[in-house]
């Protein structure tokens, strides 16, 4: 070897010597023959004797396979990468320098017959990076959910955990917690299956995240973060951190309402779907995260007693409410098991011959305790409970019985008819049928005698009611359609439902006498229910007056308390066995359930039981003297405004609170002394005072203000947010029956009805600006074919998807509508033949190249067509006859033809 040579040999040595990787040279068997400085430092731990000889016997403890693996490998790889852990020291080291490696890896390498090489790396901080990093993968993936990809109910405890350490540092309310929950969520898994039920949680969870990430442009709370959660089936939470206003909460709450209420797409369908949502507001005096939560879950379970679809701030009054619920189920539940429940009966009355045409069965308690609860107070309760499926069956099988003991006694006097009312509950039962029958089959109960009452709002909800309705009507018994005018349904949807009795609401009926407006509503009902073949029953007759019109208006039957009041079963057969008068004389002498006499009070305590009633009340009443000071105020109204009883403020006292914190008054204002002064001048200048009010959490109120000469006032508010709910209720109920009137229910294009008559006003229009204006009326070609060999879901398919591409295709100033089966109307406006045709070419050549998702490939849309241009003397007929003569011509020509048909005078 020559000098150079030698020097790059040395080098070479040098560099492996003190490279920062433990190399180690053995024999075939072996035994170490040469190992540097990093070699030596990792293996040496392993050396229990303190001897580096032999590298499996040193290995033998971690790595037994290692002796085996190279005799029967060849040259190259024996090894990469094997992870060798040495025991015992993982827990045991401090951090830092001089740490003994807790996990090699080793790649040894048979170099020739007998020459191995060795490398080993100290991997233990990798490993444990590794770890760590899968540990946060496995901590990641348990606080998100799979379904949404949201994050989960332990993130929505952290993040609430979080904001209120940070409240209880800064002193105010600095986060909200909105609680969301879908209404009647089970009806879509019921109608559209749990992969339906699943995409509908996939969409509102996007829409959630799409909204709160768009938190700034909803609410003005600056950079705060705003953390969208799913926390199980259809419940989802928004923690609000760094609030800055509890108006923003409301901001969001409300537009959350909003846009989660819009419909959805799931496959071919369109659902419905709303929810209801409570806010809490945190503050420093709450425990901990759950408590806050808990908040928002029972503000939101009173948006939905309010009828869902809307939010509901916290009030401490809730928990009270709530606990009260808990105590009246619980007691529900020992009434259901110890009979304190029972059944009373309302007749119901022919309008024409004053005869007793049937009864209502209601149901009753007498709780031990606090005597005769209203159903008022308990059967909304059994509902939410679900306790309504067993308080409902025990009313029908007690109707049933008694309705057979009157047969078998009365004889003609009994009652031709008992109506029970169904619950939502039992509808939702898919053994409510069955149930039926046997309780028809064991009380010996003819069907035909048995009438079911179903709320409006249920009977409309969806065809799978509609479906559990037409099997109960198929046992024999009768349907009534209850409260009829309050719910979803209209005079033109009646057709539709199932039942053979509309029982028109009472709300109609008190307003018989003093609006014609509602008299008008109810001969509409009565015209429309005797077209379609169904009867028709007024509740809440009250007056001989009201009994006279509806007489008058040819409503069949009537109940209310004109005739009687719910009775219990003896008093109903007393009343049953009375000789009947005509409704004018009656009302005085009907027998009504007993009182007993309640105890003389002495003219002296008459004060304080005043008081005591005031205290107790839900109106929230106050009286202020002539200094304007608050001279008296009950519970309620120093819970809305002023929670401080020890103080006396004044008038302004109160605004200027309600103003400041933005609790009870909604005074939205930036100058409190302006609006101060415009008030006194504009309204308490007047001694009787009546307006509405909204209220910081949500609710709305009646105020009444009366000031006495000597300037003593009295202020009254009631609760009338309820009020304000069912008006709105009523405006959507009008604009969906409006839209439902103007809209093909499949394609959701304009009807006939709607696009002639936009046909008429464009027509008119036209001539009298002398513009041109074009009818077309397609026609799509093979459609039968495709219905007969795909089906009718398939046609349907091909019907939308050919309406929403017409519709694109057109411009906001033209009308177009589906005109029955397969035929369109389209209206061009400004013009004439060659634009008309410029348009079905366009639209043809988009059908050729790009086709309908999710249908066959052998289905190809085609169409035919019949062109009209309008001419000065045209009227609509002439117009559209033209161009539907023009379609006959293009379909006797054969397929995917345009035919043009000009004005006679041309």
């Amino acid at each position: 070897m020559n000098a150079s040579a030698e020097q790059e040999h040395e080098a070479l040595m040098q560099f492996l010597y003190q490279a920062p990787v433990g190399l180690v040279q053995t024999s075939a068997d072996g035994e170490i023959t040469m190992i540097n400085p990093m070699g030596a430092q990792l293996l040496m731990p392993l050396a229990t004797d303190g001897q580096l000889t032999n590298l499996f016997d040193l290995l033998a403890p971690l790595a037994p396979e290692l002796r085996g693996l190279v005799q029967a490998s060849g040259t190259g790889t024996v090894c990469d990468a094997l992870r060798l852990r040495v025991p015992g020291l993982a827990d045991s080291q401090p951090e830092g320098r001089g740490r003994v490696p807790t996990t090699l890896a080793l790649r040894l390498l048979r170099l020739g017959p007998d020459k191995l090489m060795a490398s080993v790396n100290d991997v233990s901080q990798v490993e444990h990076e590794e770890q760590q990093r899968l540990a946060h993968r496995l901590r990641d993936a348990s606080r998100v959910d799979a379904l949404t990809a949201l994050p989960n109910r332990a993130v929505a405890i952290e993040r609430i955990e979080a904001a209120l350490q940070a409240t209880r540092q800064r002193q105010g309310p600095s986060f909200a917690v909105l609680f969301i929950n879908g209404d009647r969520f089970n009806r879509i898994n019921v109608t559209m299956g749990q992969a339906g039920g699943d995409e509908l949680l996939r969409q509102m969870a996007a829409r959630l995240l799409g909204l709160v990430r768009q938190g700034d442009a909803v609410a003005s709370s600056g950079d705060g973060r705003h953390t969208p959660v799913r926390l199980s089936s259809d419940e989802f939470v928004v923690v609000m951190e760094d609030l800055q206003h509890p108006g923003d909460a409301r901001a969001l709450a409300a537009r959350l309402v909003e846009v989660l209420g819009k419909p959805y797409h799931i496959g071919n369908e369109q659902v419905y779907a709303s929810v209801s949502v409570g806010v809490a507001l945190g503050s420093s005096t709450q425990p901990h995260g759950d408590a806050v939560l808990q908040d928002a879950s029972l503000a939101m379970r009173e948006a939905k007693l309010a009828g869902g679809a809307r939010y509901r701030m916290f009030t401490t009054d809730m928990k009270e409410r709530a606990w009260w619920r808990g105590v009246v189920e619980d007691d529900l539940r020992q009434a259901i098991a110890t009979r304190q429940l029972f059944v009373v009966y309302q007749p119901i009355v022919d309008l024409a011959t004053q005869q007793a045409a049937g009864m209502e069965a209601l149901v009753r308690w007498n709780h031990p305790v606090r005597g005769l609860v209203s159903p008022v107070d308990f059967v909304p309760i059994a509902e939410e409970s679900g306790l309504i499926g067993p308080l409902s069956a025990f009313v029908l099988r007690g109707a049933c019985t008694q309705f057979v003991r009157w047969q078998n006694e009365l004889g003609a006097s009994a009652p031709g008819l008992m109506s029970v009312n169904l619950s939502r509950a039992q509808l939702a039962d898919p053994s409510l049928v069955d149930q039926v029958a046997e309780v028809l089959r064991s009380t010996g109960m003819p069907a035909g005698r048995l009438q079911l009452e179903v709320t409006e709002s249920l009977a409309a909800q969806d065809e799978h009611v509609q479906a559990g309705l037409r099997e109960l009507k198929a046992l024999g018994l009768t349907l009534a359609l209850d409260d009829f005018g309050t719910g979803y349904s209209s005079l033109a949807s009646l057709h539709q439902l199932p039942v053979d009795v509309v029982k028109i609401d009472r709300s109609f009926v008190s307003q018989l006498e003093s609006s014609e407006y509602h008299r008008v509503l109810v001969q509409a009902t009565v015209r429309v229910a005797r077209t379609l073949g169904m009867g028709t029953v007024a509740e809440g007759v009250e007056t001989p007056g009201q009994a006279a019109l509806l007489a008058a208006l040819a409503c069949d039957k009537g109940q209310g308390y004109l005739y009687a009041r719910p009775l219990t079963h003896e008093q109903a057969t007393t009343w049953l066995c009375q000789p009947r008068r005509q409704a004018q004389a009656q009302g005085d002498n009907l027998p009504a359930p007993q009182r007993v006499p309640a105890p003389a009070t002495p003219p002296s305590d008459t004060t304080t039981r005043l008081l005591e009633l005031l205290d107790s009340s839900q109106l929230a009443v106050a009286l202020f003297d002539p200094a304007e000071r608050l001279a008296y105020a009950n519970r309620s109204y120093r819970g809305l405004y002023w929670d401080r009883p020890d103080e006396t403020p004044t008038w302004e006292d109160v605004m200027r609170e309600a103003h400041r914190s933005q609790n009870g008054l909604r005074i939205d204002t930036d100058d409190i002394d302006a609006w101060l002064a415009d008030v006194r001048k504009r309204y308490r200048q007047q001694a009787l005072r009546r307006f509405e009010s909204d209220i910081a959490d949500g609710r709305w109120l009646r105020v009444t203000e009366e000031t006495r000469p000597d300037g003593w006032q009295l202020c009254v508010s009631t609760d009338v947010t309820s009020l304000k709910s069912t008006e709105a209720d009523l405006r959507r109920a009008r604009d969906a029956a409006l839209m439902a009137s103007i809209t093909d229910p499949l394609t959701e294009l304009p009807n006939r009805r709607f696009v002639f008559g936009r046909l008429e006003t464009l027509l008119a229009q036209a001539q009298a600006d002398a513009r041109p204006l074009t009818v077309v009326v397609i026609d799509l070609d093979e459609f039968k074919a495709i219905n007969d060999q795909h089906g009718h879901a398939v046609g349907d398919q091909v019907l939308v998807g050919f309406s929403q591409r017409l519709a694109q295709s057109v411009r906001q100033r033209d009308a177009v509508g589906r005109i029955g089966g397969e035929e369109f109307l389209l209206v061009l406006t400004d013009t004439g033949r060659e634009g008309a045709q410029r348009v079905l070419n366009a639209l043809r050549t988009l059908f050729r190249t790009q086709t309908l998702p999710h249908l066959p490939p052998s289905v190809a849309i085609g169409f035919s067509t019949g062109i009209a241009q309008a001419h000065a003397s045209d009227s609509t007929d002439s117009l559209w006859q033209r161009a539907d003569q023009g379609l006959y011509r293009a379909k006797a020509g054969g397929r995917g033809n345009d035919v043009f048909v000009p004005h006679p005078a041309l």
